[in-house]
């Protein structure tokens, strides 16, 4: 836990059994699932009593199931819970939320990503919970809608942020843009907790499955490959990259792009790519994120909102280097470039600068392995939830 988080060491005994309730609004591939059914495995593992709660996915989402396998974890699906506004949909959910919550009765109600966090909330505050607990993976109080729209968001998170015992943030930005830049909630009822996931998994490859990946992604060996990683979706921005792509190809700068993942924005970014003369690697969905990070030169992001993303810090502890935009808790990840490269504009100069510094960007990023390791574990983790559930089990 970082300093200033007001929390006191009284974190509960791991023989200590906590029923809780979480609540997630989707179990898609993405960074909030995969720590949530970490954290889910590893805190059932402890012995406490979790019930998680999942909405549906919308068209153009897959559930992630090979993770929620991994994990060996149930899932309680709502239907009605959809990301998506639907004030019929959604009032079903908080009924169906309301009665769960009075049947189970849980101790400490855990929310995470907006929809759940706003019906579970409520419902929790209304089933009479006697801890609400919700969790920023990032935030959508700027960048996402108009302004007007923005500003309704951030006066609904304004009122929740009542019904909360604790909100917890990935990065010390993000509590920034929370208490200062939008007043959701005051500074002593956001704390910071960094995610965190078992990084030992991404061990497990073979070297061969390395060495054949990069033998068909590339012709050329002295030539970088460079890898985005992620949801398909407009924040993210791969036109960006696509456009700063096709400058450097025409400045003489040679690499492979490679795209991994799908999404509601494939088709047109591939339309895109097309049309302006970029040559990339359409890899879709891929699972063996181990072998990928090791095949590649370098991940870049150019989204336009973050929260923490999950690649940089699988990247970064498989000692690969990366390069990202600087929003959401991204500077705060990287350490303000300490253990990767900020992006600016123009972005395509920036990329330049980056390709042409390999070298040293591997040095930073085999430097910063150990630290992303040890920040990022699942263990850390842990320990900053158990500090957290005994404060607020013992000073309601």
């Amino acid at each position: 836990m970082k300093e200033g988080s007001a929390l006191e060491p009284s974190p509960v005994s791991p023989q200590h059994k906590v029923r809780i309730l979480r609540l997630i609004s989707r179990l898609n591939v993405g960074g909030p699932a995969h720590h949530v059914l970490t954290l889910t495995q590893k805190q059932i593992e402890q012995g406490h009593e979790i019930l998680l709660v999942a909405g549906r996915e919308p068209s153009g989402e897959l559930r992630a199931k090979a993770w929620i396998e991994r994990h060996g974890v149930s899932v309680y699906y709502i239907p009605t819970l959809e990301r998506e506004p639907s004030l019929w949909k959604d009032l079903q959910t908080l009924w169906w939320l309301w009665k769960l919550m009075r049947r189970w009765k849980p101790q400490i109600v855990d929310t995470h990503t907006a929809k759940a966090g706003a019906l579970g909330r409520v419902a929790g505050w209304l089933a009479g919970a006697p801890i609400r607990i919700h969790t920023f993976h990032g935030h959508s109080l700027e960048g996402y809608f108009s302004p007007f729209v923005s500003y309704l968001y951030r006066l609904i998170e304004r009122f929740l942020s009542r019904l909360s015992h604790r909100i917890i943030v990935l990065s010390e930005r993000q509590k920034t843009d929370l208490v200062e830049r939008f007043h959701i909630a005051s500074p002593q009822k956001v704390v910071v907790i960094p995610l965190g996931f078992d990084l030992s998994r991404l061990d497990e490859y073979e070297e061969a499955a390395v060495c054949a990946l990069r033998t068909q992604w590339l012709g050329s060996e002295s030539t970088p490959i460079i890898a985005w990683i992620g949801r398909m979706v407009p924040i993210k921005r791969v036109d960006r990259l696509l456009h700063a792509a096709a400058e450097l190809k025409k400045r003489g700068m040679r690499f492979q792009l490679v795209l991994v993942g799908d999404g509601p924005q494939y088709q047109a970014w591939k339309v895109l790519a097309h049309s302006i003369g970029v040559s990339a690697i359409w890899a879709g969905m891929r699972w063996d994120i181990p072998v990928i990070l090791r095949a590649v030169d370098a991940v870049v992001l150019t989204s336009d909102n973050e929260g923490t993303p999950v690649v940089l810090i699988e990247a970064l502890a498989c000692g690969t280097p990366v390069a990202a935009t600087p929003v959401g808790g991204i500077p705060d990840l990287l350490e303000e470039g300490r253990w990767g490269t900020l992006l600016q504009e123009p972005l395509a100069d920036s990329l330049e600068t980056f390709l042409n510094n390999l070298p040293e960007a591997r040095q930073r990023a085999k430097a910063a392995k150990s630290y992303i390791r040890a920040q990022y574990s699942y263990e850390r983790l842990l320990r900053d939830m158990e500090a957290l559930y005994g404060h607020l089990l013992t000073h309601p």
